[in-house]
């Protein structure tokens, strides 16, 4: 188990008012602040990572986010985005106690255009519910990984997952 630290000091740390600024955003219950709630947000899903995150938001839209990230750019405060936390290399782990920024609430299919095979999400739904969702409809979801029952689109196409199908469909990026 590995415990980072962030390099630099040129961010500012989290404030009272900054965490009822942000529960104004998206609601008291999405933004977290307990300790024991918060340990799935400072953990990886193999325990190999660990940050020490003082606040998980939960966003429920786009504006949301905009408004997360005006006032942590505005307050110079650190921002990790989290999506499944499947990732094996730690990726959407805090290093230390940035704001964590679950998309898991951004979870809806905008839509599917038959004609062109093309399928609009947030980027919080969840890989197996897509695949469900395009196969009753007769298609085939290009991605598939072992963790598609967590694993959220965003980080998928974030990180450029492969898994067994990209032999025939190719990265995210290039689909």
């Amino acid at each position: 188990r590995a415990t980072l630290r962030r390099a630099s000091s040129a961010v500012a740390t989290l404030t009272e008012l900054d965490v009822q600024h942000f529960a104004s955003v998206v609601g008291a219950g999405h933004a977290i602040t307990d300790r024991a709630a918060l340990e799935p947000y400072n953990t990886d899903w193999m325990g190999k990572y660990r940050g020490e995150s003082r606040l998980a938001l939960r966003p429920g839209s786009t504006q949301e986010v905009s408004r997360i990230l005006a006032h942590c750019n505005a307050q110079r405060l650190p921002v990790v985005p989290q999506g499944g936390n499947t990732g094996l290399v730690g990726g959407s782990v805090p290093i230390a106690d940035e704001v964590v920024l679950s998309l898991s609430r951004m979870n809806k299919i905008l839509s599917l255009d038959e004609r062109a095979g093309s399928l609009t999400c947030e980027a919080g739904c969840v890989l197996e519910a897509l695949q469900e969702y395009v196969w009753a409809r007769g298609f085939t979801m290009p991605l598939d990984l072992g963790a598609k029952g967590s694993c959220q689109i965003g980080g998928n196409i974030s990180t450029n997952a492969g898994g067994p199908r990209f032999p025939r469909y190719r990265s995210p990026r290039e689909i």
